[in-house]
């Protein structure tokens, strides 16, 4: 256990004050946790099923007995559908980012590192996916292939990794001319141990800040297309299907999608309060958003 002397110096450390004591980490760490265990967990918060259906309790309004937020045309319960909703835009939100991650990465790597032709290659390929807008590229694949989570995650992984490549690509470019990189070089280390024990780990940091926010826009695009009719099946409850299903009730029953929209606006705002203030841990200058030390 920690001494009363021990406890002081903690609280009262840069540590401290950079994470635990930041307005911005903790709210950003207490809705993030909220909405990952409510996930995680949802068969366990809730009686229902998402897919529950009570024509007799249909369209209740909020605070309805067995009903906090009201049910939908159907009745289905509303504050279950968007606990298991979370689950899709979760999965959707990182494992999207994840991949596109990893390769945008590794292409970056080897384009910043080798330059030359496969540098000419990659970014040309790069140019040219950044040719094609989001939305009429995600559409036309999802006319050919359908709509659909897993295909929902690969037309958002084709599309966003170049943003990793040419981050990855700007720092590899400037690392590759350090001393402690021409020393690598010099002592007769491979390429490939010299791209991933010296130039990732200290190119990976922007990297790691842009996986975050982009966490939190790949939610609101999962959304945007699921409410178009491009995203997730329809049977599958997810947020932007309940808005969509909701969107001609509005004037009678305004919580069918009054509740999702919160939802989605709550966990954009929490993942991006965390990538804000990663942002600030990983700044070079080591300055926050306002220009202090």
């Amino acid at each position: 256990m920690l001494t009363k002397r021990q406890s002081k110096t903690l609280f009262q450390s840069p540590l401290w004050a950079k994470t635990v004591g930041n307005p911005d980490f903790l709210v950003g760490l207490i809705i993030t946790a909220a909405i990952v265990l409510s996930a995680i967990f949802a068969d366990k918060l809730t009686p229902y099923t998402p897919d529950s259906i009570d024509l007799r309790a249909r369209l209740l309004p909020p605070l309805s007995p067995g009903h906090l937020l009201g049910t939908d045309p159907v009745g289905r319960d509303v504050l279950t559908r968007i606990i298991y909703g979370s689950r899709v835009s979760l999965i959707v939100g990182t494992v999207s980012v994840g991949l596109g991650l990893v390769i945008g990465t590794a292409v970056g790597l080897i384009a910043g590192y080798h330059r030359g032709l496969w540098d000419t290659l990659l970014m040309r390929l790069a140019d040219i996916q950044l040719a094609f807008p989001f939305i009429l590229l995600a559409i036309t694949v999802i006319a050919v292939i359908g709509p659909g989570l897993w295909k929902l995650i690969f037309v958002m992984v084709i599309t966003q990794w170049v943003q990793y490549a040419r981050v990855v690509r700007g720092q590899v470019m400037s690392l590759r001319e350090r001393e402690f990189i021409q020393a690598s070089k010099a002592l007769g280390a491979p390429s490939l141990r010299i791209l991933l024990r010296h130039i990732l780990p200290n190119a990976i940091g922007p990297v790691i800040v842009l996986a975050t926010l982009n966490v939190a826009n790949n939610i609101l695009l999962e959304s945007g297309l699921t409410f178009l009719g491009l995203g997730v099946d329809p049977l599958v409850p997810s947020w932007g299907g309940m808005l969509a299903d909701g969107r001609n009730y509005m004037q009678t029953a305004w919580w069918v999608a009054a509740f999702p929209g919160l939802a989605i606006t709550i966990t954009v705002l929490g993942i991006n309060l965390l990538g804000d203030w990663l942002r600030d841990q990983l700044d070079p200058l080591g300055r926050s958003r306002d220009g202090r030390p």
